[in-house]
């Protein structure tokens, strides 16, 4: 039997993608795995993320839902320099904190599904590097993206001898506690425009063993000087786990339409369906939406000008 812990970090808007994600690494693994998902949530999180999440689990076997609420006293990362972002997104970042008794932890963003066994990956030799990742290939070699060429001026500022990674996948070697420990809670560089993830490589590009496409691909991805050509094929041929970042599963039309509708369907396993998750998205924006186009008036969502319910 194969064990393996996997966490997740979300709030009220995000709950039902990570729910979902979750529905995928359960129906994808395999049955001599055992997965413990660990959930560190925000105190306050509505009580139907629990309700449904244990009802979808409790449908597999081999699996536990262990739940960690999260007060703003215990996030270290409370401060004002970060009050512009959610505090769940630095979570993941005093993990060891919170789980004291584990050795190793498998963080997966909540807009990820999995589509294949994760053990290989859980137990992958991390060569005496503190955590294992993917070289962010969607943005970092874009140079007619602002996001790419403002990741490519801080990784030849922060990590001239290494590559830049994306934080979605991330594997965790939690006895490393007193080397977690080193990031800065207080200042971060104005340029930072991802600060959980720019954190994590600023601070540890040089103990980052980087990890096969597969683990973390999207829809953007080109291909890097991190990884061959037949890295990147295969990996876009052969993904394990894809990463939604650049395009939210939700948003028609897609650009990945197959996996689109695998989303929806294994949304529907719950009672939803693409509406659901765009009036999440509005709710928590306050009417605004990273989603170009997307209003709410009064109950009715359009798409520049279009109504999508």
């Amino acid at each position: 039997m194969h064990n393996i812990n996997v966490l997740y970090c979300f709030d009220n808007k995000f709950w039902k993608l990570a729910a979902v994600s979750m529905r995928s690494l359960l129906q994808s693994k395999n049955n001599d795995t055992f997965i413990s998902i660990y959930c560190m949530v925000p105190r306050g999180t509505c009580r139907a993320a629990r309700r449904k999440i244990e009802a979808m689990a409790a449908g597999f076997p081999n699996c536990q839902i262990i739940w960690r609420k999260i007060s703003q006293r215990e996030n270290p990362f409370k401060n004002h320099s970060f009050s512009r972002w959610s505090p769940v997104i630095f979570y993941r970042l005093f993990a060891h904190k919170v789980f004291p008794h584990l050795n190793r932890i498998l963080y997966l963003d909540s807009d990820t599904m999995i589509f294949g066994d994760l053990a290989s990956l859980y137990e992958t030799d991390l060569n005496n590097c503190i955590m294992g990742a993917v070289v962010d290939c969607a943005q970092v070699d874009d140079y007619n993206n602002y996001m790419g060429q403002t990741i490519r001026k801080f990784q030849e500022k922060y990590i001239p001898n290494g590559f830049y990674i994306n934080s979605g996948v991330l594997l965790l070697d939690l006895t490393r506690r007193a080397e977690l420990d080193t990031l800065p809670l207080t200042e971060i560089p104005c340029e930072f425009a991802c600060p959980d993830q720019d954190l994590i490589n600023m601070v540890f590009a040089e103990r980052i063993k980087y990890l096969s496409l597969r683990y973390n691909f999207t829809d953007a991805a080109s291909v890097s000087k991190a990884y061959d050509q037949s890295d990147f094929h295969n990996a876009r041929q052969n993904y394990i786990i894809y990463h939604f970042y650049s395009c939210k599963p939700f948003v028609l039309p897609h650009s990945q339409h197959n996996l689109h509708l695998q989303f929806i369907r294994t949304a529907a396993k719950f009672g939803w369906d693409n509406s659901t998750f765009i009036k999440d998205e509005l709710k928590y924006q306050n009417k605004k939406t990273n989603i170009p186009g997307l209003r709410l008036f009064g109950t009715q969502m359009r798409l520049f000008g279009i109504r999508m319910n």
